[in-house]
């Protein structure tokens, strides 16, 4: 009975996990499907969701926030600690961060200046159009565009805010009007030094400088006083000095300010009303419109699409939602305002702000990293940025765990490993691969491999899968879906080697769409041919003999899988890419040189021309090749004479897919002296992931620097080689200072001893110990040194 019940409960679970989620947005229904969700900081959880209708896709990322966490807080930020300027969200979060005070979530602000400069010639890009205030310091103090205000008693508010005070020195009073912000007629307007650095103000006005009584701050609803520190001025655009303030006024309020003399002590009384309430405002950022109002979105008829970036929250701000939306891309449309309140109100919040969007768009997560992709490409300098903070005491123990994943479907035979978060005991994030956990899954569902990490679909049914850490447990609901009629080979041809093993990729597709990898040992594997090509029959892992082409094939009852494998045996560490050096095969131009002449050499070339006035120069070497088997490195070898060459860019496309331009800058390409520069394969590709094979090769240029004109140049390459890492030595003759044993000594040697010794990385080592002093040491990178030097 209890097992019936158990079985009912999982799959009700599942049912409701995994059913299509709609929403209606502007009346429109859309599909909504959860991307990601995880716990990331105290009482937070991000969230990633796809909204689709028709060919329409938006991406939206948001977290939510439960502020009644006694360990959370929210910071905002302007950019550098200043009015104007920008900085990015992620910046901003980063110099902030400290112990007790991690800034582990944000967004970006207020929309800003984008162009402009004070009678002083500094720059007002950057500056928020609305107000700003962080930690309680103001930045920007006006009454336009809406607010989102963190309190001192930690309440949210989302309304206009009204800003306002009294100065009063002696029988006087006078209103304030706002504080680094243009100044208006019979009102004081306040300067701190986080402005321009002047007032930057001028016409009719008396101003004077001020600082804070000793122990008093510039703050709200509690009066502080300060204290003159000039003489009143109708010039204008007074200097603000460091952690002082002037006091602008204009009309009736000028002759107020002239009345002040240095030593007369005002008292300043600042007041912020929200709904007919007075409040502390803590954190402010500004934004518009107010698209989601006491639960009902606000269509303000803007129609067109972009990136977009608001605050919600919900509970009377008990809960608080950051919420981004790409857009501008082929992945996510972008989205209109109105859109954003009911997407808000998808998470349950009833009030939201519209911030800044476009390409200033961006969720940042410590953790995680930008969570959206922002439509310039990279994050933008934004004026300001609200923060979420763990005032927790830093703590590495990890205390509870948890699946990245939060449900998984597993196909027939399908293998699945997790990634597990790692949390300390105040709901911090601090690891997001955590290792040495072990799997605990029902028999019926499947079993767990050797490393005690990955799960073998080898049963049926709905269940949970459990992660063990040291003690620690959790659970995630796990499905294993369809009886394995569907699963294929992810290539139907590969290129291979005799130096290496393959496990051949065996795969599904889910009804979602999502490709998961099958266990190739569940079939059994033969090859046509054992000569050429070996596979575990047990296993489905092959590795190559000798060259030459054979099928594999594994069966499952009555079910049978081929592939082709094409064996290509390196015999050689060093190969030339063209042994024969027919120049006639080859298009060689170059910009930046005339006269040119170009000669064979061996494995290479010689180039003799004429400078020319070109900066943008180059030589490029054109033909196309297909490398042979699975190359470790593509090589240059160039003496580059006087030609100030900067590097070398290779163009090459595996197997047919994009052309991928690799460009190699060394720190200093000396001249007159032979250097080598080298490209990893596996620096650009995956280099174990066969379906990048066979590489083709387009060109390679030699970038250079500007040339003297009519200056004469020779440029010697002596070689280009593809380099196999694996294949043995041919040379019986050992060569001196040849660490790598490609058969010559050159600063490739150097770097082999170096990630020996740093890395204990011994596979580019043949001859290591250079000194004979039988280990490997400096002194053997100093023997090899000395033979490139000719000591």
């Amino acid at each position: 009975m209890k097992k019936t019940l158990l079985s009912l409960l999982l799959a009700m679970a599942f049912s409701a996990t995994w059913a299509t989620t709609t929403w209606n947005l502007l009346d429109v229904e859309y599909q909504v499907d959860t991307l990601f969700h995880a716990k990331i900081g105290p009482g937070t959880t991000q969230t990633s969701l796809l909204f689709t209708h028709g060919t329409t896709h938006m991406r939206v990322f948001y977290t939510t926030i439960d502020m009644t966490n006694p360990w959370l807080t929210m910071r905002a930020v302007c950019g550098h600690d200043k009015t104007a300027g920008g900085e990015t969200v992620s910046s901003m979060a980063q110099r902030n961060d400290g112990p007790g005070h991690r800034f582990f979530a944000g967004i970006n602000g207020d929309f800003f200046y984008t162009s402009g400069t004070t009678a002083q010639g500094v720059s007002m890009v950057g500056t928020p159009v609305g107000s700003c205030i962080g930690d309680g310091v103001v930045y920007r103090l006006n009454n336009q565009e809406y607010k989102y205000v963190f309190d001192a008693n930690h309440n949210s508010h989302i309304n206009t805010v009204t800003f306002d005070g009294t100065v009063t020195a002696g029988d006087n009073t006078v209103n304030v009007g706002g504080v680094n912000t243009d100044a208006t007629g019979n009102v004081i307007t306040f300067y701190n030094d986080r402005y321009y650095g002047y007032t930057n103000q001028t016409g009719t006005c008396c101003e004077v400088q001020a600082k804070l009584v000793e122990g008093d701050t510039f703050n709200f609803l509690t009066p502080f006083k300060m204290v003159i520190t000039s003489e009143p001025s109708t010039a204008g655009d007074m200097p603000i000095p460091a952690g002082q303030y002037v006091l602008h006024g204009q009309g009736s309020t000028a002759s107020f300010v002239e009345g002040l003399a240095p030593g007369d002590v005002i008292e300043v009384n600042m007041n912020a009303v929200v709904a007919g309430n007075k409040i502390d405002p803590r954190e402010v950022v500004s934004g518009q419109p107010w698209m989601l109002r006491n639960g009902e979105t606000i269509n303000d008829g803007n129609t067109d699409a972009h990136p977009r970036t608001c605050i919600g929250f919900a509970n009377g701000g008990q809960t608080v939602i950051f919420l981004v939306v790409d857009g501008r891309s082929t992945i996510s449309a972008g989205c209109r305002t109105a859109h954003l309140g009911d997407m808000l109100r998808y998470t349950g919040a009833t009030e939201g702000l519209n911030l800044d969007g476009g390409g200033s768009t961006t969720l940042y997560t410590s953790a995680l990293g930008v969570r959206n992709v922002p439509s310039d490409g990279t994050e933008r300098a934004d004026c300001n940025g609200l923060f979420l903070v763990s005032l927790a005491p830093d703590d590495d123990a990890i205390a509870e765990i948890r699946f990245m994943q939060w449900e998984q479907k597993v196909p027939k035979y399908g293998v699945f490993k997790p990634v597990i978060y790692g949390y300390n005991q105040y709901g911090m994030l601090i690891n997001t691969d955590l290792q040495d956990f072990t799997l605990e899954v029902d028999e019926t569902l499947g079993t767990i491999k050797s490393d005690g990490q990955t799960f073998l679909a080898t049963g049926s049914g709905n269940g949970v899968l459990t992660a063990v850490y040291n003690g620690i447990t959790t659970t995630m609901p796990i499905a294993v879906v369809g009886n394995g009629d569907n699963m294929r080979l992810s290539l139907d041809s590969i290129i291979t080697d005799t130096y290496r093993t393959h496990s051949v990729g065996v795969e599904s597709t889910l009804d979602d769409g999502t490709i998961m990898p099958l266990d190739p040992a569940v079939l059994t594997w033969t090859s046509s041919d054992e000569s050429i090509v070996t596979i575990g029959s047990n296993t489905g892992t092959l590795q190559g003999v000798s060259d030459g082409e054979a099928i594999v094939t594994g069966t499952l009852a009555d079910m049978s899988l081929s592939m082709k494998v094409i064996v290509q045996k390196p015999v050689k560490r060093v190969y030339p890419l063209d042994p024969e050096m027919n120049l006639s095969t080859w298009d060689i131009t170059m910009s930046g040189g005339k006269n040119v002449e170009v000669s064979p050499l061996e494995n290479g070339i010689q180039v003799n021309y004429t400078g020319s006035s070109s900066r943008n120069n180059y030589l490029r070497l054109t033909k196309d090749f297909t490398l042979w088997s699975l190359p470790d490195t593509l090589r240059v070898r160039i003496n580059p004479g006087e030609a100030p060459v900067t590097g070398v860019t290779f163009a090459l496309r595996p197997n047919g897919k994009n052309i991928s331009y690799q460009a190699v800058k060394p720190n200093e390409v000396p001249a007159n002296s032979l250097s080598t520069i080298d490209l990893p394969i596996d620096q650009w590709i995956d280099a174990n992931d066969l379906s990048n094979y066979p590489i083709e090769l387009s060109y390679i240029q030699v970038s250079m620097g500007k040339s003297t004109t009519n200056q004469s140049y020779t440029m010697l390459i002596p070689g280009i080689e593809v380099i196999y890492r694996n294949a043995p030595v041919t040379s019986t003759v050992p060569i001196a200072g040849d660490v790598n044993g490609d058969g010559e000594c050159t600063g490739s040697d150097v770097t082999a001893l170096y990630n020996y010794i740093l890395y204990n990385d011994a596979t580019a080592i043949v001859n290591g110990d250079q000194n004979a002093d039988s280990v490997i040491t400096a002194s053997d990178v100093t023997a090899v040194y000395n033979i490139i030097l000719g000591l």
